[in-house]
């Protein structure tokens, strides 16, 4: 054998052995309606062309389901493609990878929520991931090993909303995706540092153009309300927001999600009235909500359960009432810069500057609110889809003095 012949099959040999690949990246899934039965697949085309996106309840074969048609758009330097699923089933995993002009990509995986409201569902909740890249990728670590039915992400993605920025963000996310595959759907909110709606729109799909929506788990289980603290609070958002309050009263819980805290725990941050005169009234009016999640001061805090009072006992408008009151949880912080907790009021139960996010569990009975410090990510024993409600031995929980666990129960 010549030469060249020996060459064009040694050529030929790791052609064979290392396929050709397809020229996508950033690729993630959100939850914008109904988690047991609909989810969108958005990722960036880098170059070629989109053929097609191969899906099935086991590793992706010949008989398996193709969506070959998909929404795009060019934003933020990426090339969008956005297919959005229907039909699916509940509490199934679906595998899919995506073809292009290329070659294929990995085979990644995400799991469909259960429609049995006797079923629990798990959650991650946090945000403002803004600057600090070397401390949101342990974030986003622990999001791989933790194993949450899906990542409740309220607003600050980046510091100043750049093409750069963006894209830094999608490549530290890629850390979440766990290293068989598994990703952890996104419902998403805007902050401040969102200059406008439309990123909200392009990057992640939500479904309504002013960036306020509802989506539910677990059949009658929960209602989560996305709301947009960067617009009017008034006119279409309260009239959105006491609507699907009240076509969704039935349900055991609703949790209303959004950037800017009512009552920040940092002093530099104002009071936000707006969402006082016109969030909190239709919060208060169902006996279903019982915690909102809150974020955008770059801390951490936890209140008692409070109401809204105009008496003279009242602090910051509101008093104390473990019967029906709401417990507001949050405040960052996801990477962006730590502020200390220096505006404490009466009703906070516990507050201070620290990395952190919450992990929350939803069932029938009760919610469990944890606020996880995931800075030892890398010595964190790796949960399953079967062990995600069993918290890890060595998982550090911020522990104050009043207890890592806060447990909110239905109105007495």
């Amino acid at each position: 054998m010549n030469t060249i012949l020996r060459v064009l099959l040694i050529v030929l040999l790791c052609l064979e052995a290392f396929p050709s690949r397809s020229k996508t990246n950033f690729v993630r899934v959100v939850f914008n309606k109904n988690a047991s039965y609909e989810a969108t697949i958005i990722w960036n085309q880098k170059s070629g062309e989109f053929i097609k996106l191969v899906m099935d309840k086991s590793y992706p074969g010949q008989n398996s389901s193709i969506h070959a048609l998909s929404d795009e758009n060019h934003y933020k330097g990426m090339h969008n493609h956005v297919v959005r699923l229907k039909n699916l089933k509940p509490n199934t995993r679906y595998y899919f990878y995506i073809e292009d002009s290329e070659g294929k990509n990995d085979i990644y995986y995400f799991t469909t929520v259960s429609e049995d409201s006797n079923d629990s569902i798990s959650f991650i909740a946090g945000g403002d991931s803004r600057d600090i890249r070397n401390i949101r990728v342990l974030a986003n670590k622990m999001v791989s090993k933790l194993k949450a039915h899906a990542v409740l992400f309220n607003g600050d993605f980046t510091g100043i909303d750049t093409e750069r920025q963006w894209k830094e963000w999608f490549t530290d996310w890629e850390s979440s995706i766990s290293v068989d595959g598994r990703i952890t759907p996104l419902v998403v909110t805007r902050g401040n540092h969102e200059l406008g709606n439309r990123v909200m729109l392009r990057l992640f799909d939500v479904p309504h153009t002013k960036v306020f929506y509802s989506t539910t788990f677990g059949g009658d289980l929960l209602n989560l309300i996305s709301l947009n603290s960067e617009i009017w609070k008034f006119g279409s958002q309260r009239l959105f927001l006491r609507k699907t309050l009240k076509d969704h009263k039935d349900y055991h819980w609703q949790i209303p999600q959004y950037h800017r805290p009512v009552r920040a725990h940092v002093r530099s941050k104002k009071e936000m009235n707006t969402q006082y005169k016109n969030f909190v009234p239709e919060f208060e009016k169902l006996n279903n909500v019982r915690l909102c999640l809150e974020n955008d001061s770059h801390t951490c805090k936890i209140t008692w359960p409070i109401i809204s009072d105009h008496s003279d006992q009242a602090d910051e408008g509101f008093v104390r009432n473990d019967s029906i009151g709401i417990v507001y949880a949050g405040e960052g912080c996801w990477g962006a810069p730590l502020r200390a907790a220096d505006d404490q009021k009466s009703w906070t139960r516990d507050a201070g500057a620290v990395n952190q996010f919450n992990l929350i569990f939803v069932s029938k009975e009760k919610i469990e609110l944890r606020t996880v410090l995931y800075e030892n990510v890398d010595d964190i024993e790796e949960n399953t889809e079967d062990s995600r409600f069993i918290i890890p031995s060595n998982l550090k929980l911020w522990g104050p003095k009043n207890g890592t666990l806060i447990e909110i129960y239905p109105r007495r």
